[in-house]
């Protein structure tokens, strides 16, 4: 099963970087993006979930999408094939459409394993 964790925000380590400055409505956004992606790929060997406590590892089994925002200031992570940075106004206002069309090709490598 492919994992897609969607960082927005971090709440633990030494960089907490937000989405908006308010945890509950950080959390509540976040999750309706991972809602709004998981209903937009429809594919049941796929789940989709906020990460908020990411320590900025990557681990090759799962696909990140990252704020752009968080990307920008930790640039050697968006070197790394399964890491996709999206837009910080996709996050706030649930648009998945430009996160769809990165992800397929990265789900089409993922599940031919």
């Amino acid at each position: 099963m492919t994992e897609i964790k969607v960082i927005g925000d971090i709440l633990s380590g030494k960089y907490q970087p937000v989405l908006t400055g308010n945890s509950i409505v950080d959390a509540a956004l976040i999750n309706h993006f991972c809602q709004n992606l998981a209903v937009a790929l429809k594919l049941p060997a796929v789940t989709v979930q906020a990460e908020h406590h990411w320590d900025l590892t990557v681990d090759s089994k799962n696909i990140y999408v990252v704020d752009a925002q968080i990307l920008r200031l930790r640039q050697h992570l968006s070197s790394n094939g399964n890491v996709i940075a999206v837009s910080h106004t996709d996050i706030l206002r649930g648009n998945v459409q430009p996160t769809v069309r990165q992800l397929v090709p990265l789900l089409t490598q993922s599940l031919a394993k």
